[in-house]
């Protein structure tokens, strides 16, 4: 049986495509990108506490000109570190199996305000993976939390 999918719906797929994709650079991004970057050092658990390894993470800058960051992925312990453009304040995306979901939990990483500066360093961010809530949004949430063998 072929999937078969309207001009409505193929518009919805593109556009809530370029929702996520990062803005292109201005005057103004261009001289944010000459500050020190700012260190960011974190875990990204599940919400029983168990580390979640294997998922990216990236900032999402709440600011028009910033520039946006690489991808970081999870260690086995589900540590991360992330090299932001700062000044700006961040939430925080994960992806894992190519989808990324931002859910309506106050606990989803997309939700945190962390204002940093340029060449700040901080450590000891905690960030949740909400994979139950992925799930009915999408098929890409695993069964178990990703992890190290």
């Amino acid at each position: 049986m072929a999937l078969r999918l309207g001009v409505p719906s193929l518009l919805l797929v593109f556009a809530a495509a370029a929702c996520a994709s990062a803005p292109r650079p201005t005057r103004a991004s261009i001289q944010i990108r000459a500050n020190p970057r700012a260190t960011l050092e974190g875990r990204v658990r599940d919400p029983e506490g168990r580390p979640v390894a294997g998922i990216a993470v990236r900032g999402i800058p709440y600011g028009k000109d910033i520039p946006w960051s690489d991808w970081a992925v999870t260690e086995c312990d589900g540590s991360f570190r992330l090299s932001l453009f700062a000044p700006s304040t961040y939430g925080f995306q994960l992806l894992w199996n190519k989808t990324s979901v931002i859910t309506a939990s106050r606990e989803d990483p997309a939700r945190l305000n962390l204002p940093l500066a340029p060449g700040e360093r901080r450590a000891g961010i905690a960030l949740t993976f909400l994979g139950a809530l992925w799930k009915p949004v999408t098929a890409s949430a695993p069964e178990r939390t990703p992890s190290c063998p």
